[in-house]
């Protein structure tokens, strides 16, 4: 059936306004999804900008932790390595350290075809300090007797314990004996000087054994156990003294081929107030030197020399 003209125009008009009704609508409903998606990124973005911000904040806190770590871990392995080669009552080198001193030093004297010497050091009287007055006194002893070994060396030469009351002391180059003779008697003396020993005032005393290379030994064994006997010889005269190993090597030297110095707390009446022990050192040796004249007069009376 033939529709009547004038009625499709009103028919589209009707059809526009539904469809454009529909589009306003569709419009709205899309600008709210545009705003749904927007505030759905805008949620996204800052939880995922929290969690960033909260694992940069734990990879701090871990690298932190772990430089902490590493620090201590290093701390650690430096006092391991020290705890290795040094004692830890006298903070000198140990055995082993001092023996690759000995070992590097006897292959630079020989390279320069240079002498160097070893001094081997026992404290005198020794176990009766400890039975006497205690093992705190003797380790204060002990102590002493480190820091004036090294006060006496140059900074190239080295003090290590060898064990127990055992020193050794390394002079890395000396052009003749009577340079390891000069130290070994300012050691002597620097250790008579009275010190606060327990309740006592008191200086210490040792026996010391000089060897020389190359002269004595070629290698650190020997030198060491050339070093040792002779330190046995000097205690056996009394202490308080050092030897060479073979006097006789350096019987035309300018030093005394050995030397003497004050023991342990001597008599009072041998003490003098000036000087302390360092002057009863002196004056025992002025009586030594007092005695062999006397000897050499006896030996050579006037009238008889050739």
């Amino acid at each position: 059936m033939a529709s009547e003209p004038g009625e499709l125009p009103l028919l589209s008009a009707a059809a526009l306004v539904v469809l454009n009704e529909q589009a306003v609508k569709l419009r709205a409903e899309l600008l709210a999804l545009h705003g749904e998606l927007a505030r759905a990124q805008h949620q996204l973005g800052t939880q995922q900008s929290s969690r960033l911000v909260a694992a940069n904040e734990k990879l701090v806190v871990a690298a932190m932790q772990a430089e902490s770590i590493a620090e201590t871990a290093v701390s650690d392995l430096d006092a391991l390595a020290r705890s290795s080669q040094y004692d830890a009552l006298t903070e000198t080198p140990n055995r082993r350290l001092m023996r690759d001193r000995l070992d590097s030093a006897i292959v630079m004297a020989r390279r320069r075809s240079a002498h160097l010497a070893v001094i081997f050091v026992d404290v005198d009287r020794f176990k009766e300090i400890n039975d006497t007055q205690g093992h705190a006194v003797g380790d204060a002893v002990l102590q002493r007797v480190a820091r004036q070994l090294k006060l006496v060396l140059r900074d190239s030469d080295t003090v290590s314990r060898h064990g127990g009351d055992e020193f050794l002391a390394l002079l890395s180059e000396v052009r003749q004996a009577s340079d390891a003779a000069l130290i070994a008697g300012k050691m002597l003396a620097g250790l008579a000087v009275p010190h606060p020993q327990g309740d006592q005032l008191c200086g210490v005393s040792v026996s010391m054994g000089i060897a020389v290379y190359p002269e004595d030994g070629d290698d650190a064994e020997t030198l060491i156990g050339h070093a040792d006997a002779a330190m046995y010889r000097a205690k056996k005269q009394g202490g308080g003294r050092f030897e060479f190993h073979q006097p006789a090597h350096f019987a035309s030297g300018h030093a005394p081929l050995s030397g003497t110095c004050a023991l342990l707390a001597p008599p009072p009446h041998e003490q003098r107030r000036v000087g302390g022990l360092v002057a009863v050192c002196a004056e025992r040796r002025r009586g030594e030197r007092r005695q062999g004249r006397v000897a050499e007069r006896r030996r050579h009376p006037e009238g008889t020399r050739s």
